[in-house]
């Protein structure tokens, strides 16, 4: 018999979730993590003593650690403290993101300051090995996916990022793009299909079409600020209001509290994809008369509809100037595919039917289809054209 041939893995680092994927003789596999999942949580908590946590792991320990866990390291990949994807993690998060004079952005946990590079390439590595463990050979080369917006800066960090984690980034393709081929949408059609894809904290729309046996993009729009992320802090916004007028008590000014609020949040809104209301509760979450008062209310999906739409209405606009930049007509197309975790959301399928009356097709596993389509292009770059 002869030598194993080479695994390429495709990685889709996300904002909330990262996954990675590889074609092995000939079948798709996912390199799961301790629990058995393919969606690793894009979380690295740096303990008092030893080395940092990544994934599920990681996640638990920020519950009672926020300001030495770091999530959403994606939005500052090449990107400046001051930059507006930094000021929106700023927002939401409790550790300290600092500038590093012109250049990257950097976090400071308690073990030191570490660039969003060197915090990215802790998940790519822990990824690496994943995959190391579950195909038994050694990996070396990926297929990373970015946002469409993705800058040069951008991509170069994804690059380093890559080689610290001990990875040759051999191509780093649009995330929508790798979304389709994990459908084959466009290889079986001849007329245009939107891609809708809204992950934890980028939205991206692409159009596509088949070019022969491949397929080329048309057009590549999209909002690197606006993601599943900002609906959780949308809602966390919504439930500090309300505490406020109730209680008169600011729960943003609790570092713990407000991260426990941010993840019920979340928790409460992937509920409601599910469901028509759902609980949000933290027990003793403050005081109040002389005693603990837990935090505790029924949601509605209509409750956040004032908050969520004019989220959604922002990516409607980005994926209409996607049609625009195509020069494709909404009747033309032969549909729309909605892939990330996002797409989830009722309000959000519900305007993308509204907004584009075509057939709009949600992918079975709408957060790893972008991992799916990049180990499609590890094992077949001839399958996706410029």
């Amino acid at each position: 018999m002869g030598a194993p041939s080479e695994i390429v893995l495709g990685i889709d680092l996300g904002t909330t979730y990262s996954t990675a994927a590889a074609v092995v003789d000939g079948k798709l596999h996912f390199a799961v993590d301790g629990r058995g999942e393919p969606c690793v949580p894009s979380v690295v908590h740096f303990p008092k003593s030893g080395p940092p946590l990544v994934g599920a792991d990681a996640d638990r320990a920020r519950a009672g650690d926020p300001q030495n866990t770091v999530f959403g390291i994606k939005r500052l990949l090449g990107r400046a403290a001051d930059s507006p994807q930094g000021r929106l993690l700023d927002a939401c998060s409790a550790f300290k993101i600092v500038a590093q004079g012109a250049g990257e952005a950097a976090v400071e946990v308690r073990s030191g300051t570490y660039s969003a590079s060197e915090v990215a390439a802790l998940l790519l590595r822990y990824l690496r090995e994943r995959a190391e463990a579950r195909f038994r050979r050694p990996v070396k080369r990926a297929v990373l996916t970015a946002p469409v917006g993705a800058d040069e800066r951008v991509q170069q960090a994804m690059v380093r990022c890559g080689r610290m984690a001990g990875l040759e980034v051999v191509r780093i393709v649009p995330e929508p793009c790798a979304g389709a081929l994990a459908r084959g949408v466009g290889i079986s059609s001849e007329r245009p299909v939107l891609v809708y894809d809204f992950g934890g904290g980028t939205f991206d729309a692409t159009v596509v079409q088949r070019d022969g046996a491949a397929l080329r993009a048309l057009s590549a729009s999209g909002d690197d600020c606006l993601g599943g992320d900002d609906f959780s802090l949308a809602f966390a916004r919504f439930v500090e209001a309300g505490v406020y007028r109730v209680h008169k008590v600011e729960v943003s000014r609790d570092v713990l509290l407000w991260d426990q609020v941010q993840r019920q949040c979340e928790m409460v809104k992937r509920a409601l994809s599910a469901a028509e209301e759902a609980r949000f509760r933290i027990p003793d979450a403050f005081s109040g008369g002389g005693r603990p008062r837990d935090l505790e209310f029924t949601f509605r999906r209509d409750h956040l509809a004032p908050s969520w739409t004019p989220l959604v209405e922002r990516s409607l606009a980005a994926a209409a100037d996607g049609l625009a930049q195509a020069a494709v007509a909404v009747q033309d197309l032969a549909g729309v595919l909605l892939i990330g975790g996002t797409t989830f959301v009722p309000l959000v399928r519900s305007a993308v039917a509204s907004a584009f009356p075509v057939p709009c097709v949600a992918e079975d596993d709408p957060q790893t289809a972008v991992a799916r389509g990049a180990a499609l292009l590890a094992a077949h770059p001839e399958i996706l054209t410029a």
